[in-house]
């Protein structure tokens, strides 16, 4: 057996199918594993104030990076983002947000959201520091 890196994307399609098999050869009714991406920007007279991106995969949303720049920090521009993307997603049959975040970045952020911490590891990536998971019923 040869063990070697591959191409992402590819490996993880190949991943996805063998993993679809598994479960449709234990149970019938699981659906295919379909992702679907969500990228939106925000502008403020041109000029790009931040962004958000997140998929959706078996009616929960993951979202991955979500980002304001300095000077639009504060105006609500962040909330307006996530906002846009949950009812995207919600419109998509989405049940549910889920995503990380850093100690240092913003929980305190995504619980004014309504996105409730279910796990965390302490002392990642260095000690002192947290990361948590949060999830938020759509």
């Amino acid at each position: 057996m040869e063990i070697k890196e591959t191409e992402y994307e590819m490996n993880q399609e190949r991943i996805s199918a063998l993993l679809e098999q598994h479960g449709h050869a234990r149970l019938q009714n699981i659906p295919p594993y379909e992702r679907q991406t969500i990228s939106l920007a925000a502008y403020e007279h041109g000029a790009y104030a931040g962004g958000i991106t997140g998929e959706m995969v078996w009616n929960i949303l993951h979202v991955q990076l979500l980002a304001v720049d300095e000077a639009y920090r504060g105006h609500g521009v962040g909330a307006l983002l996530l906002e846009q993307m949950e009812a995207l997603a919600k419109a998509q049959g989405c049940k549910v947000s889920e995503l990380t975040t850093m100690s240092w970045q913003a929980p305190g952020f995504y619980q004014k959201q309504g996105y409730e911490i279910f796990g965390e590891i302490q002392d990642c990536p260095l000690a002192g520091q947290t990361k948590f998971y949060l999830k938020k019923q759509l």
